[in-house]
């Protein structure tokens, strides 16, 4: 046998190794029923013939699957992955596929929808709070794609996230006890989940001013917190934990100290790089939830139901909040 014009097959490989086909073949697939000893002759001949492997379009028209999953993220990479939530998730979804041939695809979410209609996936997971959810999960239902949610609100089937109105409660519940009663609200610019922690914080605090966010980000935070510095407020519920750095940032701009003058919490629970305190947060399941979902996609694509998944959630109580300066001695 010489390479060149003659295009190397498994067929091949197995002559060379001495087996049979259907045992060549699963040298090159995942747990599947072949000895160490087996698996290395046959990869060896591989080798030595300049053969890379089962064609992945040949076994997806065998199969029905693409062995691909999607993960739906910010149009602009550099800005989704300075996000610690959506790293986080994709962390949870890359430990889902450890073991399984599957490979993610991401997926920004300004794809337009006749995009959507093509895309060579078996389910997506959609990361974190895309504006652009309904148009993917329409898109697609009408392909039976399944799509599942994680850092998203629950309400919805297929999704995977935290009770965001009872986890706000926690937050507003904190500082009511510690008697704050003047409120701003730092909020996100997304939907359910940003509506649902807006609405909590505002039966808590029903004329809490609320400035919006063009994202998650400290530069964002520090620009909304200084929008609120001025209306007398004693606490300051950010929607995000980057957001709440970026507050007591603009506080202390502003000669603020944090929590003696100016209480805040954020959401989330994760690490903010280059901020040594404590933050007084809400702190979720990221990592597991991304990988929850990925383990939901897969499992759909195979008939099983789409889950509806709540998952629990800590009130961290750390170093940015404390007694509403009124009830100081």
């Amino acid at each position: 046998m010489t390479r060149g014009s003659n295009r190397i097959t498994l067929v091949h490989v197995a002559e060379a190794a001495g087996v049979s086909l259907s045992t060549a073949s699963h040298a090159f697939g995942v747990d599947k029923p072949i000895s160490d000893a087996t698996r290395a002759r046959v990869l060896a001949a591989a080798a030595q013939l300049g053969y890379e492997g089962p064609d992945p379009r040949a076994r997806s028209l065998r199969s029905g699957r693409t062995d691909i999953i999607g993960v739906q993220v910010d149009d602009e990479a550099g800005r989704a992955f300075r996000d610690p939530v959506i790293i986080g998730i994709l962390d949870g979804v890359s430990a889902a596929l450890a073991s399984s041939p599957t490979s993610v695809l991401l997926i920004p979410d300004s794809v337009p929808e006749e995009r959507l209609r093509t895309l060579p996936v078996d389910g997506i997971v959609a990361a974190g709070c895309s504006p652009a959810l309904p148009q993917l999960r329409a898109a697609m239902s009408r392909r039976s794609v399944p799509v599942v949610t994680a850092g998203n609100q629950v309400d919805e089937i297929g999704s995977v996230g935290v009770e965001n109105r009872a986890a706000t409660t926690r937050l507003t519940d904190h500082l009511k006890e510690l008697g704050h009663r003047a409120a701003g609200i730092v909020r996100l610019r997304h939907g359910d989940v940003e509506r649902a922690r807006t609405d909590a914080a505002r039966t808590a605090f029903p004329d809490a001013p609320v400035a919006v966010t063009a994202d998650s980000t400290i530069d964002e935070g520090f620009r909304a917190g200084a929008e609120l510095l001025d209306r007398g407020l004693t606490a300051i519920i950010a929607q995000s934990d980057l957001l709440a750095v970026g507050v007591i940032r603009a506080a202390e701009v502003r000669g603020l100290r944090v929590p003696e003058d100016l209480s805040v919490v954020g959401f989330d629970g994760v690490r903010v790089d280059g901020f040594a305190r404590t933050l007084t947060t809400i702190r979720q399941p990221i990592v597991e939830m991304g990988r929850l979902a990925a383990q939901a996609v897969l499992a759909a694509h195979d008939g099983a139901p789409l889950p509806t998944l709540a998952m629990e959630v800590e009130l961290v109580v750390g170093d940015t909040t404390g007694p509403a300066p009124q009830e100081r001695s």
